[in-house]
Parts: C-alpha cells; sequence; structure tokens
C-alpha cells in the first residue's frame, strides 16, 4: 500500500510539472501579445497626434496662402512628428484639409500565431470657417461692401454718418475707453440678431495714439511689416465688425453685427486717415460653418 500512495504522489508532481509549464507557455503567449497590442496602440496614437497636428498645422494657410502651401505644410509638420506623408493620401478644398496614411507595425509574439504585422491607418481632418465669436476684437465697424478692396479707415467727415466716425461702444463709453480696446481688443461674439452699440464723435487724439501704439509694437517682427505676411500674432493686424451699412444710424444708435474682418495698419496719417488693407487670416475663437466670409476665419479638428 505505501508504494501505491508514493507512485501516487510523483504522478501527481509529475503532473503539476506538466501543467506548470503549459501554464507558463500560455502566461507568456498572452504577455507577448499584450506587448505586441501595446506597440500597436502606441504607434496608432502617435500617427493620429501626427496627422492631427499635419492638418490643423496645413488648414492655417489654406485660406491665405492655398491649398499647396496647405499641404506643403502639413507635410512639413507631420514629418517632423516622425510620420512622413509622402506615403498617405491629402484632400483639400479652399477650406478644410484631410490626411489618411497608414503604417505597419512588425509583430514580435504574435509571430508564433501565424501574424507577422499589423496595418494601422489613421485620418485626420481640419476645415477654416468664418469666426463668429473671437478674441481681441477691435472696436470698429466696417459696412460690408468696403471689403475687401478699401484702404482707408476715416475719421475725417462725420456728417457722412450722422456723428459716427465707425467706432463701436465696448465695455464702455469715452474716448479713454475707446483707446484702451482698440489696444487691447474685447471679446465679442457676432450674429444675425446680435447687436453692437456705436460710440459717435471723432476722438482722434487718443484714437490715432492707440492705433499708433499697435503698428509700433510690430517694430521687431518682419513678418507683420506687410499684408502678405502678417497674421494674427501681428499687433497691427485688427479684427474689425462687419455691418450691412450706416445708413440710418444717428449718434449713439445699434448696428446689426454681420461678422468679422481682418484689417492690416499700414499708417495713421493727417486728416484723421488710418491707411491698411483687407486680409484673409487666422484667429482664436467660435466657427459659423456657413457663416458670411470677411476673411476672418478660425479652425477646427472635425474628424
Amino acid at each position: 500500500m505505501m508504494k501505491r500512495v508514493k507512485f501516487l504522489l510523483e504522478n501527481q508532481k509529475g503532473n503539476m510539472a506538466v501543467t506548470a509549464a503549459l501554464f507558463m507557455v500560455v502566461l507568456l503567449g498572452f504577455a507577448g501579445l499584450a506587448l505586441d497590442g501595446g506597440k500597436i496602440y502606441a504607434t496608432k496614437s502617435s500617427l493620429q497626434k501626427a496627422l492631427d497636428a499635419s492638418v490643423l498645422g496645413g488648414v492655417q494657410v489654406i485660406a491665405s496662402k492655398g491649398e499647396a502651401e496647405a499641404v506643403s505644410v502639413a507635410k512639413s509638420l507631420a514629418g517632423k512628428n516622425g510620420q512622413p506623408l509622402d506615403g498617405g493620401a491629402i484632400t483639400t478644398t479652399s477650406r478644410s484639409i484631410k490626411a489618411t496614411q497608414q503604417v505597419v507595425v512588425p509583430l514580435t509574439f504574435a509571430r508564433f500565431f501565424g501574424f507577422d504585422e499589423a496595418v494601422v491607418e489613421a485620418s485626420a481632418k481640419a476645415i477654416a470657417a468664418p469666426l463668429k465669436k473671437g478674441l481681441h476684437i477691435t472696436p470698429i465697424a466696417v459696412e460690408k461692401d468696403s471689403l475687401p478692396h478699401n484702404t482707408e479707415l476715416k475719421c475725417d467727415n462725420t456728417g457722412a454718418h450722422h456723428g459716427n466716425c465707425g467706432y463701436l461702444a465696448f465695455d464702455g463709453r469715452g474716448a479713454s475707453n475707446l483707446a484702451d480696446n482698440i489696444i487691447n481688443g474685447v471679446e465679442v461674439s457676432v450674429g444675425g440678431l446680435e447687436t453692437v452699440v456705436t460710440e459717435p464723435g471723432q476722438k482722434w487724439g487718443p484714437v490715432k495714439g492707440a492705433f499708433q501704439t499697435l503698428i509700433n509694437n510690430d517694430a521687431g517682427k518682419p513678418h507683420c511689416q506687410s499684408p502678405a505676411t502678417a497674421d494674427g500674432k501681428c499687433s497691427r493686424v485688427i479684427y474689425v465688425v462687419v455691418i450691412d451699412t450706416w445708413s440710418g444710424v444717428n449718434g449713439r444708435d445699434t448696428l446689426n453685427a454681420m461678422g468679422l474682418a481682418a484689417y492690416w495698419l499700414e499708417s495713421v496719417q493727417e486728416p484723421k486717415r488710418v491707411i491698411g488693407k483687407f486680409i484673409k487670416t487666422i484667429g482664436s475663437g467660435d466657427i459659423d460653418e456657413g457663416g458670411p466670409d470677411y476673411g476672418l476665419y478660425g479652425v477646427k479638428l472635425v474628424e
């Protein structure tokens, strides 16, 4: 009987060793698959981030410099993030850019199950659309018909606007408040039902000084010295409110705000002349995909 018991115990020890060995193989297999899965996830995440950055960068210039330049910028940014787009697909419209890319991930442990590699795919799309709400908006109103050809914001004939010179009353009234808001801007939301209040009078001294301050702030920024290269990072690029018309406005009054536009300041001259040019650029704020296009856009990642 004792010999029989000893035999059974030795047999059970052998079974346990085999079971433990099989368990270790299975455990190592799952650990290996987890490592391969982590590699796939990390590659997918890196690819997605690179594509997001590339299309957001490309769409920043699509309105002002065109689709070809947007593609060039997108490819450059993707490459800098370690994900070249040479083999990927890039499609554009006049206001959007989309990039799609596939990456082959070599596998290690999954090879034991017959899988040598995995294909990871990602895509991203960004759009540029008119701003409906923006930061650092200048308290100036311009008629929609003045865009994009007018090169001057004049304040030498208030009678034409029944006492108004194109100024708006944001967060208070008076010359000092007007000048401060020209320099610093305010947050403004515009839409078909929203209105803005006019600030009558010329107030030329404070206004002239405020505009000149913005121009002076860009003295050390070469790209801000030309409307062709200036962007929203330049102090002399101001965002103004677009209205339908000054007709019928008398003194302190209300106007319907239709949209936002960008204006590059060239100089301030006498008598009461602000010289510059309307430009297309990107600003910060909320967009309206179906809103009127006056040249000031925001960007958004939509895929």
